[in-house]
């Protein structure tokens, strides 16, 4: 499965971050998971490798803990035994998931982000709650939320126009912000 992964380096040439890449993925892949992103940065005289890992898009839900561990200590285990992969000297290796707050900036990111409930804002300035109910093809399908009373801080700022709630689309393109929106049930 190809993955758009964000590689960046300010230790490692970019030819080892490839080489890390196809070495990590299948490791993560084992446990069902995928690679986000991977960086590496110099801090003195140690390297720090940063590995995010997600879900696969189709699934809904977060990474499991134990599942993360796992795959931290299998990189572990095969950086520790072939040093030509980061180099000698000390290193930290730090396996996370991308987190809740991470913005949705991509295809992929919204179709992990079905069902949850997202603060939008389009590229009219308009800004709205909506439920994700699904992703088809390029386009959003939301449910918009009556929004809170909440009092405008500058009345001198003109008012964007409304998105009514109820059923709502657009296209990803159309997104200028989206996050995920906290519930506590």
């Amino acid at each position: 499965m190809e993955q758009n992964v964000e590689k960046t380096s300010s230790s490692i040439k970019g030819g080892q971050i490839e080489q890390l890449s196809k070495v990590f993925e299948p490791i993560i892949e084992k446990h069902g998971l995928v690679l986000e992103s991977l960086d590496t940065q110099r801090r003195g005289a140690a390297t720090l490798l940063d590995v995010v890992v997600d879900l696969p898009e189709e699934e809904i839900g977060s990474a499991d803990l134990d599942t993360v561990t796992d795959v931290s200590r299998e990189l572990s285990a095969l950086l520790d035994a072939d040093a030509s992969l980061i180099g000698e000297g000390p290193s930290t290796l730090e396996v996370t998931t991308p987190g809740v707050f991470r913005p949705l900036t991509e295809l992929r990111h919204f179709k992990r982000a079905r069902t949850r409930l997202l603060d939008v804002e389009d590229t009219s300035g308009r800004t709205f709650l909506g439920r994700l109910e699904e992703v088809e093809g390029d386009e959003l399908v939301l449910d918009v939320q009556k929004p809170p009373h909440v009092p405008r801080k500058n009345a001198k700022t003109p008012r964007a126009e409304k998105v009514p709630p109820g059923p709502h689309r657009m296209p990803v393109s159309d997104v200028a912000r989206a996050e995920i929106h906290l519930e506590f049930r």
